[in-house]
C-alpha cells in the first residue's frame, strides 16, 4: 500500500485493520497460487501486479512486517517446491513517491540476495510512477492470453486509482484474480463535494481538484448524489467487475474507534471456486477477529457482501459437432440457457429441461457460459475445419443475448461469440448466426470474413405477441434495424420466420406480407410452422393456413431475389432448398443484379414453380 511520506503510516502498531489486511492479502495470493498450479491446461508463465506497491515493507513497533511486495515473494518461496517446475511469475511494482520507491528496492533486492535460487522464478518490473500513467506499458509486457493467469493487487490509500486504469487491466484475455481496497471512506468524503456541487453552491480550487478525482475514480455511470454507501459500492462492482463474468466478495475493515466501515477489500474473479474459498478466508478472518458464535463461520459467511454475475459458468468435454438440423452444417452452443425466456414452446429449454441440464424455467433464464470454450475450439477447429463447409451459432441457444433488464447486449456472452466467430474465420471457416438480440458494431470490424451470414427470428410484428411469447427479447425494431445496418455495410443477411404462430395465437399473421416488407432488403428466408404448441396444432385450418402462407414466403422471395428456404414438415417445403446455407448448394433462383437505384437488391432471373404440397 501506497501511504506518501507520511512516515508515521508505516507503523502499523495500532492498526489493527492493516494487519488483517496483510493477512487476508497474503492468504488469498497463496490460493491463488495453489488452485492455478493444479491447472494443467494452464501456461508456465503467470504474473502479478502490484500497482501501489509503497515500501515493502512495514514496522510493527520495533518488528518488521511485510508488505504486500515482501508477502509475494515470501509466498512464492514458501510453495516454490510444490509449484510446477517451469512455473515462472513476472512480478510489476508501481510506486509513485520517489523515497518509499527506493527503499522498495532495497528490501527486495536483500530479499533476493537472502534468496538466490528465486530468480529462476521471478523477473520483477519495476515503475517509479503514477500507475494511471504507466499501466500501457505494465500490460504491453503481459501476454493476453486466457491461460495465462494474472494476479492484480490494487491497495490505494485513497481515490488514486482511476477507474479507467482498472477497466485497462479487465481488457485483457488473461484469468484475472483482483483485490482491490475500494476506500469507502474517500467515497464518503468526495461524495459529500459532489451533492454540495449539485445543490449548486460554489466550490473552491481545492473542492474542484477532488471532484475530479472522485469522476475518475468512479466512472460517469456511477449516481453519487443521494445514493446510500451500499448502492454506491453495488453499483461500482456491477460497472467494473459482475457485468465483465467476475464474480465479486467483500471484506468491510472497521475503524479501529467506531461502529463504521473504513473501506472493502473486494476480491473479484472469474473461477466460483476461487471467489468461494476466498468467502471462507473472509469468514475466518471475521470469526478470529469478533469471536466465535453458535452457528460458527457460515454466520459470517451469510453476511460477506456478494455480487456475482447474472451469467453462470460450466465446463464441457467438447464444443464443436455436426449438427442434424436440416439447414445447419456444424454448430456451437458455447452457452447453457437463454435470458430471453420465449414461451412457443422453446425446443431448447424443452429438451434441456428433458435431460436434466436445466431444472426449471427460471433456471433456463440464468443461462451459464462454457468458460472453457476456446480452449476446447483450438483443438477442434485444427481437427474437423477440413470437414466443415459452415458453422451455425445457435441452435440451442442465443449467440447475441439481449438482457432487458439492462436494455443491452449480455455482454459476457457477446464478447464470448465475437472471440469463437473471429477464430473460425482465421481458419477459414465461415459462419451463420441468428438472434433475437441485435448485432453490435464489432461485427463491422475487418476481422471478421465477409462470408458470414447474419440473421435474426422475426415472427410477428405484433407488440402484443411479443409480450405474451418472447418477453424478455430485443425489440422487433431493434433486431430489424441491427440487421439492415449490416446489410448497409455489405455484409450478407437472413431470417428465420420460425416458429410462425397460428391465427389463434396472433390476430396478424395471416398478414404475413406485412412482415416481409419489413425485410425485404435480406438475402435468405427461413420459413417454418409453429410445432409442440397445442392452441397451434388444434387450430382448425392448421394446414391450410400453413401453406397459404408458405406460398406467400416463397412468392415473395422470387420476386425480390431472395433466397428461401420452407422447413421440411411444413406444407410447400422442397427438400433441395435445405442446402440454402450450402457453398455448393443449388440456389432455387439466379441472382440478377437490379439495374439504378444503388441499391444491393436483387430481383431474381428465373422463377421456380411453388409446390402444391
Amino acid at each position: 500500500m501506497s501511504t506518501g511520506k507520511r512516515k508515521d503510516l508505516w507503523d502499523i502498531s495500532g492498526r489493527p485493520s492493516t494487519k488483517t489486511k496483510l493477512e487476508i492479502i497474503g492468504k488469498c495470493f497463496d490460493v491463488w497460487l495453489t488452485i492455478w498450479n493444479k491447472q494443467s491446461w494452464a501456461s508456465d508463465e503467470w504474473y502479478a501486479i502490484d500497482l501501489f506497491a509503497g515500501r515493502g515493507h512495514y514496522m510493527d513497533g520495533k518488528c518488521r512486517v511485510n508488505g504486500s511486495p515482501l508477502i509475494f515473494l515470501q509466498t512464492i518461496v514458501d510453495k516454490k517446491e510444490t509449484l510446477k517446475k517451469k512455473v515462472r511469475i513476472k512480478l510489476f511494482l508501481v510506486e509513485k513517491d520517489k523515497a518509499n520507491f527506493e527503499c522498495l528496492r532495497g528490501n527486495i533486492g536483500t530479499f533476493l540476495k537472502e534468496h538466490p535460487g528465486m530468480k529462476e522464478r521471478i523477473e520483477i518490473f519495476y515503475f517509479n510512477d503514477d500507475c494511471n500513467k504507466v499501466i500501457k506499458e505494465i500490460v504491453s509486457h503481459v501476454r493476453s492470453a486466457s491461460n495465462r493467469p494474472l494476479f492484480v493487487l490494487i491497495d490505494p490509500s485513497g481515490l488514486q486509482i482511476k477507474k479507467a486504469t482498472i477497466e485497462y487491466i479487465l481488457k485483457l484475455e488473461n484469468r484475472k484474480d483482483i483485490m482491490f481496497n475500494y476506500i469507502l471512506e474517500g467515497v464518503r468524503r468526495t461524495g459529500g463535494i459532489a451533492r454540495k456541487a449539485h445543490r449548486g453552491a460554489e466550490l473552491s480550487v481545492k473542492e474542484i481538484h477532488t471532484l475530479d478525482t472522485l469522476k475518475e475514480f468512479i466512472g460517469p455511470d456511477i449516481n453519487v448524489i443521494n445514493a446510500s454507501d451500499r448502492k454506491i459500492l453495488i453499483d461500482y462492482v456491477d460497472s467494473l467487475f459482475t457485468c465483465r463474468g467476475l464474480n465479486v466478495v467483500a471484506y468491510d475493515v472497521p475503524y479501529p474507534d467506531r461502529n463504521d466501515v473504513l473501506y472493502y477489500l473486494l476480491f473479484a474473479s472469474r473461477k466460483p471456486s476461487i471467489t468461494s474459498i476466498v468467502k471462507d478466508i473472509y469468514a475466518k478472518q471475521k470469526e478470529n477477529s469478533l469471536g466465535p458464535t453458535l452457528f460458527g463461520k457460515e454466520l459470517f459467511r451469510k453476511n460477506i457482501l456478494t455480487a456475482l454475475p447474472q451469467i453462470r459458468e460450466i465446463e464441457r468435454k467438447s464444443l464443436l459437432y455436426k449438427t442434424q438440423v436440416e439447414y445447419g452444417n456444424w454448430t456451437i452452443n458455447h452457452i447453457e440457457g437463454c435470458m430471453h425466456g420465449c414461451r412457443f414452446p422453446c425446443y431448447a429449454f424443452m429438451m434441456s429441461k428433458k435431460f436434466g441440464r436445466v431444472k426449471d424455467y427460471d433456471d433456463w433464464r440464468k443461462p451459464k457460459i462454457v468458460v472453457n470454450a476456446m480452449r476446447l475450439l483450438e483443438g477442434e477447429i485444427i481437427k474437423y475445419k477440413n470437414q466443415i463447409d459452415f458453422v451455425h451459432l445457435s441452435f440451442m441457444t442465443d449467440p447475441f443475448m439481449f438482457d432487458a433488464q439492462e436494455g443491452d447486449l449480455v455482454p459476457e456472452v457477446k464478447s464470448l461469440t465475437l472471440e469463437i466467430i473471429e477464430r473460425l474465420n482465421s481458419e477459414g471457416a465461415r459462419v451463420t448466426t441468428l438472434t433475437k438480440g441485435f448485432y453490435p458494431g464489432e461485427i463491422l470490424g475487418k476481422r471478421f470474413s465477409k462470408d458470414n451470414e447474419y440473421g435474426i427470428t422475426l415472427v410477428s410484428l405484433s407488440d402484443k405477441f411479443k409480450r405474451r411469447f418472447e418477453p424478455f427479447s430485443a425489440s422487433y425494431e431493434r433486431r430489424i434495424n441491427s440487421l439492415r445496418s449490416l446489410k448497409r455495410a455489405g455484409l450478407r443477411t437472413w431470417v428465420s420466420i420460425e416458429p410462425y404462430p397460428t391465427p389463434n395465437l396472433d390476430e396478424t399473421s395471416r398478414h404475413v406480407e406485412e412482415l416481409l416488407k419489413e425485410i425485404s432488403f435480406v438475402d435468405k428466408i427461413v420459413f417454418g410452422r409453429l410445432n409442440y404448441n397445442v392452441k397451434a396444432s388444434r387450430f382448425l385450418d392448421n394446414e391450410n393456413f400453413y401453406r397459404e402462407m408458405a406460398k406467400k414466403v416463397i412468392e415473395f422471395c422470387q420476386r425480390n431475389g431472395i433466397k428461401y428456404h420452407v422447413k421440411i414438415g411444413t406444407p410447400c417445403s422442397q427438400e433441395e432448398t435445405k442446402s440454402i446455407f450450402m457453398d455448393k448448394a443449388a440456389p432455387n433462383y439466379r441472382y440478377a443484379r437490379k439495374q439504378g437505384g444503388g441499391g444491393s437488391s436483387r430481383r431474381a432471373s428465373r422463377q421456380t414453380n411453388i409446390p402444391d404440397t
